[in-house]
């Protein structure tokens, strides 16, 4: 099911920041520096805000810069993040990492996180090849 475009939230700390945006049903996440306890712990909540608004199942498209390096107690709260979140209708992720200072680095930390959270997901190169993955599985944006 579509909606309109119904949220924003945007976070700063010393060590990073991102920003959640909610078009349709997909959310794009875009994030920088090192993730912490805290980075994960104010992301969830304001994932699950966003997520509140949405009938059905809907998408993450991530793009990572800077770092993007998750502490390990980080990377296991992320895992019950996001299981917690398929829960809610949550049915994939497209990921960018061309950004990010070592990408392969991110990306073998993903992975382990999607294995983990048994997620579907996607690497991909650029924002747009991220967005027609997501339509693949049934997840899109109202506007480009």
């Amino acid at each position: 099911m579509k909606s309109k475009q119904i949220g924003k939230v945007v976070r700063l700390n010393k060590q990073g920041s991102y920003e959640l945006e909610l078009n349709g049903n997909v959310i794009r996440f875009d994030g920088r520096g090192v993730v912490s306890d805290d980075y994960v712990n104010k992301y969830h909540e304001d994932i699950h805000s966003l997520v509140s608004e949405i009938r059905g199942e809907w998408g993450l498209l991530g793009l990572v810069s800077g770092v993007g390096i998750l502490t390990p107690t980080a990377e296991e709260k992320l895992v019950a993040s996001i299981k917690q979140r398929k829960l809610y209708g949550m049915k994939g992720c497209a990921l960018v990492v061309s950004q990010a200072v070592i990408p392969p680095l991110v990306q073998s930390q993903f992975e382990r996180i999607f294995h983990a959270s048994e997620l579907l997901f996607c690497f991909c190169k650029t924002e747009k090849e991220g967005l027609i993955w997501l339509e693949s599985i049934g997840c899109f944006r109202d506007t480009y």
